[in-house]
């Protein structure tokens, strides 16, 4: 399983407060490339690996503070099981991750204290599939860790803008699955999403993706930010990666959760868990 190991040098720590949201100081490679590719190291410094009770990895989870992440509430609640029976002192975050087995020199782990999960959250639907982890440790932001920008609730997403969706089951055309991948997602109108899958639902989640299945993201990619770039040149999160995906296999584009839809939501939680967003 994993090797990922503790490193015991000094990071370069900054204040939440001191470093803008969504500006990496790697920058990313954006030209689009059939099938995906392998991210360069510290280009997404956004992205967490998710680990979980047993050990394996659960999907992926996106900086917004020195203490709060967010992602898929899947990860949390199913059929039978809900987070209050989840065993959260074994679950943990690696961030400066890039490969997932060898002890990369700026990654650092961080324990679970709570998880918040959406109140409306259906687990049959995947409507509300969001859910806030709350570290015990605070995050030291660094180069190589940083928070994502959240968009503002009236943010409507344009058709066609090519967001970036990065994890480490985004494409399995690297041959390499250990390493952070990154695959280019155009955004889809809902009539799109519509016709591939009924239960999609307009006011919530988002579509991004290729109909033709030569891109689209897998299962290990569930919580992984779609990612946009602003006209400021700010990265932020426009969807969370909830349902549709089956890496390059099926003819369809995969099923975001909307975030503008769930800022206000994120904003409140997270300063009612006593860590305000603050960017």
């Amino acid at each position: 399983m994993l090797s990922i190991l503790l490193t015991s040098g000094l990071l370069a720590f900054v204040s939440a407060q001191s470093i803008p949201c969504g500006i990496p100081t790697v920058q990313p490679v954006t030209s689009r490339i059939v099938g995906g590719k392998e991210a360069v190291a510290g280009s997404w410094p956004y992205l967490g690996l998710v680990v979980d009770d047993l050990g394996f990895i659960a999907g992926s989870a996106t900086v917004l503070g020195d203490h709060v992440l967010v992602t898929s509430a899947q990860h949390f609640e199913g059929p039978g099981f809900s987070v209050f029976d989840l065993d959260l002192k074994h679950w943990r975050v690696y961030l400066g991750e890039h490969n997932i087995h060898t002890a990369d020199p700026n990654e650092r782990y961080y324990h679970f204290s709570r998880v918040i999960v959406h109140p409306g959250f259906n687990i049959s639907s995947l409507a509300n599939d969001v859910a806030l982890i709350i570290t015990r440790e605070t995050i030291q932001l660094n180069n190589n860790v940083r928070p994502v920008c959240l968009p503002d609730p009236s943010h409507q997403y344009t058709i066609g803008q090519v967001c970036y969706l990065p994890g480490w089951g985004s494409t399995s055309s690297t041959g390499n699955e250990e390493v952070l991948n990154q695959v280019d997602l155009p955004i889809l109108a809902d009539s799109v999403c519509q016709a591939h899958f009924p239960d999609f639902i307009p006011d919530g989640e988002v579509c991004a993706g290729y109909e033709n299945g030569n891109k689209d993201f897998c299962g290990d990619d569930i919580g992984s930010p779609l990612l946009c770039k602003d006209l400021n040149g700010m990265w932020f999160i426009q969807g969370i990666a909830s349902s549709g995906g089956n890496c390059t296999f099926a003819n369809e584009p995969g099923v975001f959760e909307d975030v503008p839809r769930y800022t206000n939501w994120i904003k409140t939680t997270m300063e009612q868990a006593g860590y305000p967003y603050q960017y």
